[in-house]
């Protein structure tokens, strides 16, 4: 489940920006934010929309008032006219998920097309019906198209309007739903009563022509990637027809309860009982599929489960007042049908108008809890004053007070679906989500109907025979179930029946219909509740989901074409040769996006494979073709050479545009692109280069970057300037100036190739945010974070995503606006941050969008997750309709991707304590990404050490004048560096880079932690999982005693009892964590870690003391710590399946674990088996150090199978082992 302050502070992110002018030295961006305006295409689409809107409202409405007449002329049954009410509601409510689920897999345009020929098909059936089975038949026929054009109009508003925008044109929406619904009833008498019944179907064919005609030409959407045959193997077949079969058989008895058949009815209660558990398997059947009909993850959030809750309530109360309150009026007052209609008109038009001026109110306030609960008080108190209209009201009366009703009803009609739209992890479900919406409002409505229709009949019946026997007139009221069908008769017999006993008739109608009204207000009042847990999300994103419209992709061209400002054709290609690729790409279908140019006669270019095939193409990058022919590396387009900009250089005119976008990188592991090359492409070079022109070339472009003079960071007391400081105490001396002075850098020169590759970062970060974001923060769901507490790190990504869509002005385009955006993010960087010191931790951690620290920060946290979460719950945070998440791939990109975000520092030269943080972040991910032995974490540990240093983070006054926050942070920054090098280099056996004597900081005080370990006690005191963090404690100490007892074993020759015994402990306690590790594996890379650091020193020990023991059968090893010799060798047996088995091939410390594997089982082996290889004396085996003729390099040095770190196994074994030479030289001979 989604935790409820992702949701908070996601809608505190507008808001964390102001604080923007706190950075005293940060430059503000430049440049205004300009709306897109609208194509002419757009506009007509929409309209198209409206017309579907507004047919599928008038054709719900209109038929209710004509199935008196249409039974009467066609000779219909009771039966049959309840059908043809019913079926078209029950067609619609069936298959509305079925329409959601494929038009999200294959595409809105195949169910928007299938949705209008059925609707066709059904209206014209329904025209020309001889009889009243054929009524059934195109009105169930109808439903079926219907159900699509109403659930579709909102999916496809969701994917052409993005979520800050929204609200104005649901308000639109609303205009033609409410106008059908208040128009259907008067149309349907109006055709009843002056012409035919058959006019309800003929007036759709003109309507539904024109909607088909504006979306058909102009509802330009993008495909969803692959085949139809692809496309259609994602479909969840099997749900569909579970979700069918259990809905048809639920929806069926709730529509004829209480109708045709009884409540104890097994006619009611099979089939109800029936659906109800298919609908249960299907529930338990949607974790299976890839793309289910109803996916788990729309159901993450607190927000969207209140608002589906609420959306059902709504539909609940909603459809029952819309049947029963005109029925009330003819019973109460004796109105016919029409005037009815005529009394409730106000209400109706109201309606109208709240559910319209509710959405454009909340695109001005930007908050819409207040809409909701506005609407849901309005909602209940008007259902409760219903109750007060009697018989004997007024007709201003009974005319004006539904308006209090109207007023809730319409503001929950259209606002609702902000916040389910809002919630969803990624922009590609908001379409989705809207739908479900709708069809969750939509059964609410049955199951209020049949819960109307319940207490209606059973109150009647309760209330008619407490008349006692009525004259023959009224005989029929006596079966309660004819009740509704006998409201029309009751005017024609006022003058037949007695005033008192029809009084007395309409009493009992009267007070049936008020224990209706009693029931919605309890649901009502339910949905007040329930809303109270509706959080406010922020509404201002900006992004389109991936099958947005693309009405405006033909009135642009890419920014290279543009004047200023502009990239050239080699921002795509140096980000390409930047970043890894992630394996199997071949598999992975990325998200497209307008890549093409234009041609000197203003048509747009081909790529270049369409182009040599003389295929046309579609401008996308990657475009169709090339995506089915699952090449999207070869999708490149070439500026023609006839439209060349004058201001372009020469040799831009061979680069192309690579079309991988950030999701989908290719190449090379090359990591640089701060510094590219002077000299043109070698495809333009045609005579040989003179002499030096390479060398001069380097030393032009180095001496235009070289303008800037690195700060030079903390001085300590035998530095070249302490001299110059010690006689001057006030600092204002000429000398203390100028000794500053020498600290201070100058502006740097910003570089447009790096500029180019900054924006290619924030694109690939802007293409798949939500989920990144999700990513980044879900593995602080059991945990509270260190260094960077899930507030924190909540913070530093709202105010991210706020800064990317507040640049953007064309989401359509977004490279131009993010060329921008990277020049004013290096103008931020390339100066000191400085901050107010009275700043709160709220916009400390968010006024810092704006520096690459924070965006390489980002970068590795991201990639941190994806190696830390388990495959299972990347796939419940991934897009739909997407390949499996890469862990490993997107790892590798975020460690690129941060790598070029920390060099962009080695070319401004300044230094800070976010770079700290974003080094230190980095080095984690590296850790995780390639194992603990590589050296690559170790050199960025380095550079994090000089940089504290440089800094003077290990001085106790770097934090004497830091808010309480600050100076905590830092000190645990500090630590969090100091405890990485011990870990590093007890791993590793190296020798440590930050030495204590020198570091003079205080440590994090002692009681914050106590605090906050004793105000959590469900990191104990919860569950076994949670409670892991005691045993990690004891194993940490127990690991040190083993230290200190090997320590003791070769230096002084000591027994190594104790050792043993310690390490049979800690290789018990290490069983003990792996047999009781997470079932889903939330915790499988801190188990590896701790096998591999804590877990194969022990084993090793234990390993090669078995190993001695068996050459030297009299020794006293049973004795040793009172541990058996069967129980090492069981443990060792448990630990070295373990290391296969458990450790994954995706863990950095993999290898190491697998080596280590081999030469455990070569000892067991040896030792249960007798197996001894045969070594000539004096071999010695050569390995990635030098030679093994040093006693001490045992196993280790090679790296074949049975190679292991020579820090657990590889020490003095001469020192404890009573000089076993031959030991020795067999383990050596291990390669």
């Amino acid at each position: 489940m989604d935790n409820p302050v992702d949701e908070k502070t996601a809608s505190e992110g507008q808001s964390a920006m102001d604080v923007s002018s706190e950075e005293k030295g940060s430059a503000e961006q430049s440049s205004p934010e300009t709306k897109s305006k609208k194509p002419l295409s757009f506009h007509l689409a929409f309209l198209g929309l409206l017309f579907m809107v507004f047919i599928v409202s008038l054709d719900t409405t209109t038929l209710a008032v004509a199935i008196p007449i249409i039974a009467r002329d066609l000779g219909g049954t009771t039966l049959q006219s309840f059908w043809a009410s019913t079926c078209f509601m029950l067609a619609v409510s069936v298959v509305q998920p079925l329409y959601l689920s494929g038009s999200d897999v294959l595409g809105r345009k195949i169910p928007l097309y299938t949705a209008y020929f059925l609707f066709i098909v059904g209206s014209l059936v329904f025209a020309l019906a001889p009889n009243m089975a054929t009524v059934i038949v195109g009105r169930t026929i109808q439903g079926l198209g219907g159900s699509g054009l109403d659930v579709l109009n909102e999916v496809i508003t969701a994917d052409m309007t993005t979520m800050k925008e929204r609200p104005k044109y649901l308000g639109l929406l609303a205009i033609p739903m409410a106008g059908g619904a208040l128009l259907g009833p008067i149309i349907g008498s109006l055709f009843t009563q002056y012409v035919t019944w058959r006019w309800i179907g003929w007036i759709n064919l003109p309507l539904i022509g024109a909607s088909f005609i504006l979306t058909f030409f102009f509802l330009r959407l993008r495909p969803v990637e692959g085949t139809f045959l692809q496309k259609l193997g994602l479909l969840d077949l099997l749900g569909m027809a579970l979700f069918v079969a259990g809905c048809a058989a639920f929806v069926l008895p709730l529509s004829w309860a209480g109708a045709l058949y009884s409540w104890g009815s097994w006619r009611t209660l099979l089939p109800l009982i029936l659906g109800l558990v298919v609908l249960a398997l299907f529930v338990v059947y949607e974790r299976v599929p890839a793309q289910p009909v109803l996916p788990y993850r729309l159901f993450k959030s607190a927000t969207a489960i209140t608002t589906f809750l609420g959306g059902f309530l709504h539909g609940l109360v909603t459809y029952t007042l819309n049947t029963y309150l005109p029925l009330f009026y003819q019973a109460a007052f004796y109105e016919t049908p029409l005037h009815a209609s005529v009394t409730l008109l106000p209400m109706n038009v109201m309606s109208l108008f709240f559910s319209c001026v509710s959405p454009i109110s909340v695109s001005y306030l930007r908050k819409y809890r207040v809409n909701i609960w506005t609407g849901w008080v309005f909602l209940t108190v008007g259902t409760g004053l219903l109750h007060i209209i009697t018989p004997a009201s007024s007709v201003p009366f009974r005319t004006g007070l539904p308006i209090v009703v109207s007023l809730g009803i319409g503001v929950l009609f259209t606002v609702l679906v902000l916040p389910v739209q809002a919630s969803v992890a990624s922009v590609d479900d908001t379409g989705f989500a809207a739908g479900l919406l709708v069809f969750f409002r939509l059964l609410g409505g049955l199951v209020g109907l049949a819960i109307g229709s319940t207490v209606f009949s059973s109150v009647f019946e309760k209330s008619i025979k407490a008349l006692g026997t009525l004259p023959s007139t009224l005989a029929a009221l006596e079966n309660s179930q004819a009740a509704v069908g006998f409201i029309p008769q009751l005017r024609d017999l006022r003058g037949q029946v007695g005033k008192e006993v029809l009084d007395q008739v309409t009493g009992v109608y009267s007070h049936s219909f008020h224990v209706i009204w009693i029931v919605l207000i309890v649901f009502a009042g339910v949905g007040l509740v329930a809303s109270c847990f509706t959080k406010e999300v922020s509404m201002e994103k900006e992004e389109l989901g991936r099958q947005r419209s693309n009405a405006w992709a033909s009135h642009l061209h890419l920014v290279f074409s543009t004047p200023t400002p502009t990239p050239t054709p080699q921002v795509r290609e140096s980000v390409t040769k930047s970043l890894p690729s992630p394996p199997h790409s071949d598999h992975f279908i990325p998200h497209t996006h307008t890549m093409s140019l234009l041609r000197s006669n203003g048509v747009l270019s081909s790529c270049e494979p369409c182009r040599k095939s003389k295929i046309r193409c579609d401008h996308a990058a990657p475009c169709g073709r090339c995506r089915r022919r699952r090449k999207p590396a070869l999708c490149v387009y070439q500026p023609a050479p006839m439209s060349k900009h004058p201001n372009r250089m020469d040799r831009s005119s061979t680069d192309f545009i690579s079309c991988g976008s950030g999701s989908n990188i290719t190449t090379s592991t090359s990591i640089s692109s701060a510094w590219t090359s002077p000299l043109p492409p070698p495809s333009l070079v045609t005579p040989p280069l003179p002499p030096g022109h390479l060398r001069d070339g380097y030393l032009a472009d180095c001496s235009h970057r070289s303008t800037s003079t690195p700060s030079t960071g903390v001085f300590g007391p035998t530095s070249y300037l302490s001299v110059l400081r010690d006689d001057v105490n006030d600092g204002s001396s000429s000398i203390a100036l100028f000794a500053k002075s020498l600290q201070q850098n100058t502006s740097a020169i910003i570089d447009d190739s790096q500029v180019q590759l900054g924006a290619e970062l924030l694109l690939i970060l802007l293409d798949d945010f939500a989920l990144y974001e999700h990513m980044a923060t879900a593995r602080f769901d059991h945990c509270q974070g260190d260094l960077f507490p899930p507030s924190a790190l909540r913070l530093i990504l709202s105010s991210i995503r706020n800064m990317l869509h507040e640049a953007i002005s064309d989401p359509a385009n977004p490279l131009p606006s993010l060329l921008i955006l990277s020049r004013s993010i290096f103008t931020a960087s390339s100066k000191p941050l400085i901050v107010d010191p009275a700043i709160t931790h709220t916009e400390y951690f968010s006024c810092m969008s704006n520096r690459w620290e924070i965006i390489g920060l980002v970068f590795a946290v991201i990639g941190s997750s994806a190696c830390l979460l388990p495959q299972h719950e990347l796939a419940a945070y991934s897009p739909p309709n997407r390949p499996p998440l890469d862990k490993k791939g997107l790892a590798a990109v975020c460690v690129s991707a941060s790598e070029i975000c920390l060099r962009f520092f080695d070319y401004t030269g300044v230094i800070s304590e976010q770079l700290c943080w974003a080094t230190l972040e980095h080095a984690s991910l590296l850790t995780l990404l390639y194992g603990d032995y590589d050296y690559r974490p170790y050199k960025t540990l380095s550079a994090l050490i000089t940089l504290l240093f440089t800094l003077g983070y290990h001085q106790r006054d770097a934090t004497s004048k830091l808010p309480f926050f600050r100076a905590e942070h830092r000190k645990r920054l500090v630590v969090a560096a100091y405890a990485m090098d011990k870990g590093l280099s007890t791993f590793l056996g190296r020798p440590p880079r930050m030495i204590r004597r020198y570091i003079t900081v205080d440590p994090p005080l002692d009681i914050a932690f106590a605090d906050i370990i004793a105000s959590t006690p469900s990191d104990f005191d919860r569950c076994p999982e949670t409670a892991k963090v005691c045993l990690f404690v004891h194993m940490d100490s127990l690991y040190n005693e083993f230290i200190l007892q090997r320590i003791l074993v070769q230096r002084t020759g000591a027994s190594t009892e104790k050792l043993i015994a310690v390490a049979h402990e800690l290789l018990d306690n290490i069983l003990l964590l792996i047999a009781n590790r997470a079932v889903g594996g939330g915790d499988g890379n801190s188990v590896v870690w701790i096998m591999s650091s804590l877990g194969l020193p022990p084993a090793g020990v234990l390993a090669v003391e078995l190993l001695h023991q068996s050459q030297n059968p009299d020794s006293n090893f049973q004795s040793a710590g009172g541990v058996s010799r069967s129980e090492i060798i069981q443990n060792l047996s448990r630990f070295a399946a373990d290391l296969e088995y458990v450790v994954s091939k995706q863990a950095g410390n993999y290898d190491v674990c697998q080596q280590a594997r081999s030469v455990i089982r070569h000892i067991l082996d040896r030792v249960l088996g007798g197996r001894v290889p045969v070594v000539e004396a004096g071999e010695v085996v050569e390995g990635e150090y030098g030679s093994g003729n040093n006693k001490g390099d045992a196993v280790g040095e090679g790296t074949g199978p049975g190679f292991v770190a020579r820090d657990w196994i590889s020490w003095d074994f001469n020192a404890w082992m009573d000089e076993d030479s031959d030991l020795v030289r067999w383990l050596n001979s291990f390669e």
